[in-house]
């Protein structure tokens, strides 16, 4: 049998053990936290390119974008994309009811490293050109409006973009 006075050493060790390992994952807790809301103010989100190509009464919409994480964070996650188009002629914006996916990924966005996608959007022929026979301009301007969802370990979160772009006709 062991004395009372060992088993309160034992017990104070324990004790101890325990209270550094609940402050060592506060901390952790604490530092994810603090790369996580530095991510959020810093990643990046762009289109680099649009192309539009015809298909019958259809007009398909290639983006290609890009999401970077500038910061250290190493435990942020790409994990999908939601954009909507809206058309730009004369000053006016029309949303032509076409919306676009990348698909659920949860992709580790590491830091400094770039994450490209190409989402294709379809909108009617007549929306754009005016009429399903008319023909098609070889530049459209548009407005892409994005909502790109992330996720950390602590929570999942959205952030929304907005670009203006053109987009070239591909024969």
């Amino acid at each position: 049998m062991r004395s009372r006075e060992e088993k309160l050493r034992i017990l104070g060790v324990a004790f101890a053990a325990a209270v550094t390992l609940s402050a060592g994952l506060t901390l952790l807790d604490y530092s994810n936290y603090l790369g996580l809301l530095d991510s959020m103010n810093k990643v990046t989100y762009t289109v680099d390119e649009m192309t539009h190509s015809v298909d019958g009464d259809k007009v398909d919409v290639a983006i290609t974008f890009t999401v970077l994480n500038p910061t250290s964070y190493t435990r942020l996650k790409f994990s999908s994309l939601q954009c909507q188009l809206y058309l730009v002629s004369g000053g006016e914006e029309e949303y032509l009811g076409a919306t676009g996916y990348a698909p659920p990924v949860d992709v580790p966005l590491r830091p400094d490293e770039e994450r490209r996608y190409t989402t294709t959007l379809e909108v009617s022929r007549s929306n754009v050109a005016g009429s399903a026979d008319a023909p098609l301009e070889p530049t459209l301007e548009w407005r892409v409006r994005s909502v790109v969802y992330f996720s950390t370990p602590i929570r999942r979160y959205y952030q929304t973009y907005s670009h203006n772009s053109v987009s070239a006709l591909v024969e």
